[in-house]
């Protein structure tokens, strides 16, 4: 059986985070923007009209630990924010 189209969505968000995550289920900042930009333009334009510096500011504020990598939930959350973002919403 195979899962609604959310739920793929999901599933690819899982896979894709660990396609660039390391051994310890983290993305580096230098991979994570290169994620980004491989498979987010449309997100990463709408944090550019936000200002420059606003994409790392967001990633600075939500990183938890402030070690400068995003695990899965901090990923996940980020993405959120994006969604908010191309959707036309306000943060």
């Amino acid at each position: 059986m195979s899962g609604s189209e959310l739920e793929q969505a999901m599933t690819d968000l899982i896979k894709l985070f660990h396609t660039y995550s390391g051994r310890d289920d983290t993305i580096e900042k230098e991979a994570l923007l290169q994620l980004l930009k491989e498979n987010f333009p449309n997100f990463l334009s709408a944090c550019e009209q936000r200002g420059r510096d606003y994409l790392s500011n967001i990633f600075e504020k939500k990183d938890k630990n402030k070690d400068q990598k995003t695990d899965f939930s901090e990923f996940l959350h980020n993405h959120s924010l994006g969604a908010e973002l191309c959707s036309g919403g306000n943060q």
